[in-house]
């Protein structure tokens, strides 16, 4: 293949200059080391075309990903959200996650192990309960425990799984998996495009093929060290990764034969090979070299796409026009496209301190109150680096004067707002 050898020329290249990653291990993976430098960057994009050692990829992504600074920002965060929930208080989705734990890779010697379930389960506990919009939905599940697997350490997965959540991934990309859906037709028609041989059973199976990789970003559909090399190239290059690795898996994957087969067919077909994939190289040339996608242009057909979206959430309102919003919720299911998350700032995670009660009230209390009066409400405005949200805190307990703590809980505030009345 022509890709392959473009992918094996810049490697014999690196090779020549000695860019390797023994020889780079101090610089990149000692102790005082936060966060990389666009220096050390640029040096990793290269180093990413040769084996990372397995031994250094628990480092490699608790650094990358930005889950170390993370960490270290927020001592004892993790254990406190754990130990401090308001007694007799849990998030929805705390019992449909209990059950997914026992349907993690349940035949992995790693998962028949009690003590690392306990460890997923509350890891993804955690999660929701920072998280309480997103939720839990399944293929979380499985991202937690690959990551579980490979990092092994609980209180670092959960910061790069937070990281992967909140930070890499567009803000909707998990909820009600609206911006899974936008992923998935984006794709659909740049695969069309470039593959020109779709029937409807094939698009069919394409499409339910992009689901289960982009909901469990590949964790639940390819053999472990092809995925680990996939996900070594995400904490570095971002979101693009994942169309890029696609596009590998349908170059690869998808051929002429499939036309007019039965669907069930395709499926077992595609899901052998996929198993059973060795070809590391165009992979690599798929993920480093591939010039049709990057994450600006996903961002640009993203918003090309909104249109197509809220067309389709209008008729569906139209069609069903006895559907009605649960208020009780924070987020709008009316017309979740509406929400706009990343514009409004209505659903990022926000530091508040845990002994106010406040969390209780969030979930059980405060939607279903009357709106308060004006001079009732608290605004706290939190100054934390790269972080522009308000808290609105309506409590009549909590004293004007509110001292944010080092060791404060970061938990999502957001009040539930419907695009109009219904």
């Amino acid at each position: 293949m022509v890709e392959t050898k473009v992918f094996l020329n810049q490697l014999s290249k690196n090779k020549e200059k000695k860019l390797e990653w023994v020889n780079h291990l101090d610089e990149l993976f000692s102790p005082e080391i936060i966060s990389y430098t666009p220096k050390q960057i640029s040096l990793i994009k290269n180093l990413l075309l040769s084996y990372l050692p397995n031994e250094k990829r628990s480092d490699f992504w608790f650094i990358a990903s930005g889950a170390k600074r993370e960490m270290l920002n927020n001592p004892k965060y993790y254990s406190s959200i754990l130990k401090n929930f308001p007694k007799g208080t849990q998030t929805p989705a705390e019992n449909i996650l209990k059950l997914d734990v026992h349907r993690t890779f349940p035949y992995l010697d790693f998962f028949k192990k009690e003590e690392n379930r306990k460890k997923l389960e509350r890891i993804l506990i955690a999660f929701v309960r920072r998280n309480a919009t997103i939720g839990y939905s399944q293929g979380l599940n499985f991202i937690v425990g690959k990551l579980l697997m490979a990092v092994e350490d609980e209180e670092k997965v959960f910061w790069i799984f937070t990281q992967i959540v909140e930070t890499y991934l567009p803000g909707d990309f998990f909820l009600l998996f609206s911006g899974v859906r936008k992923d998935m037709k984006i794709i659909e028609k740049l695969i069309k495009k470039e593959l020109k041989f779709f029937d409807a059973n094939v698009e069919l199976c394409m499409s339910n093929l992009i689901s289960r990789c982009f909901i469990s970003l590949f964790a639940q559909t390819i053999p472990e060290h092809i995925l680990y090399i996939i996900w070594d190239a995400f904490f570095i290059y971002g979101e693009e990764i994942l169309y890029k690795a696609f596009f590998w898996i349908a170059y690869l994957h998808y051929d002429k034969s499939l036309i007019n087969q039965d669907i069930d067919e395709i499926n077992k077909i595609i899901l052998d090979k996929m198993k059973n994939t060795t070809d590391v190289n165009s992979l690599k040339y798929f993920l480093y070299f591939y010039d049709k996608i990057d994450n600006n242009k996903i961002k640009q057909w993203r918003r090309k796409i909104e249109g197509d979206t809220r067309k389709e959430t209008m008729l569906n309102r139209e069609e069903n026009k006895n559907f009605k919003c649960d208020k009780n919720m924070p987020f709008c299911l009316y017309n979740n496209e509406e929400n706009n998350i990343e514009k409004n700032k209505h659903f990022l995670v926000h530091k508040i301190n845990y002994d106010m009660n406040i969390i209780k009230d969030y979930f059980f209390d405060d939607m279903n109150k009357k709106e308060k009066k004006e001079e009732n409400e608290k605004q706290i405005i939190n100054k934390e680096e790269n972080r522009d949200n308000i808290i609105i805190i309506e409590n009549d307990n909590i004293n004007d004067e509110l001292n944010i703590s080092s060791n404060s809980l970061m938990v999502e505030r957001q009040k539930h707002i419907c695009p109009e009345k219904i």
